[in-house]
């Protein structure tokens, strides 16, 4: 659907597949997945994945289509520099790579999370939301892709664990 320009944005979705049934897939009442629709920023990465095996789209493109128009509600302020640089040096290519520049800690209080909160989310990626992923993004100076694909390795990388 997508590589035709059929879907463009979240909604463009509903017009090939009722909402109830994505809804019911992915355990949402209808109130709560309209909201959903209206501020993405509350899906969860595995929800994501979801919908994209539902909609037959990589999982990527599917987490752009959700955020296209869909600004953070909840904007972070660009602060570990760090991991950027690390990042253009080749030193950070996964999740677990940004923590060996920043403490967890300081990243989870900088998200508003308390520290056992987040080390929960690290440990079960698929738990992190499309806001979490894009307040990483943002205080890391990283884009919304890079965070997302770091998850998305991870939680792939988990799965293949015996």
């Amino acid at each position: 659907m997508h590589k035709r320009g059929e879907i463009n944005v979240f909604t463009d979705f509903f017009k090939y597949v009722y909402k109830s049934v994505v809804a019911k897939d992915l355990g949402k009442e209808k109130g709560r997945f309209n909201e959903l629709i209206k501020n993405p920023n509350g899906f969860t990465y595995m929800e994501v994945k979801k919908m994209a095996n539902n909609f037959e789209m990589e999982v990527c493109t599917t987490s752009m289509v959700i955020i296209e128009g869909h600004p953070n509600d909840q904007p972070k302020v660009f602060t570990y520099k760090e991991v950027k640089v690390m990042h253009e040096e080749g030193k950070v290519n996964s999740l677990d790579d940004i923590f060996k520049y920043v403490h967890e800690s300081d990243v989870a209080e900088s998200l508003g999370k308390k520290r056992e909160t987040f080390n929960r989310l690290l440990d079960r990626v698929e738990r992190f939301t499309v806001r979490d992923i894009r307040s990483m993004g943002e205080l890391f100076g990283l884009t919304f892709n890079e965070i997302f694909a770091f998850i998305h390795n991870k939680y792939e990388k988990k799965l293949k664990k015996p």
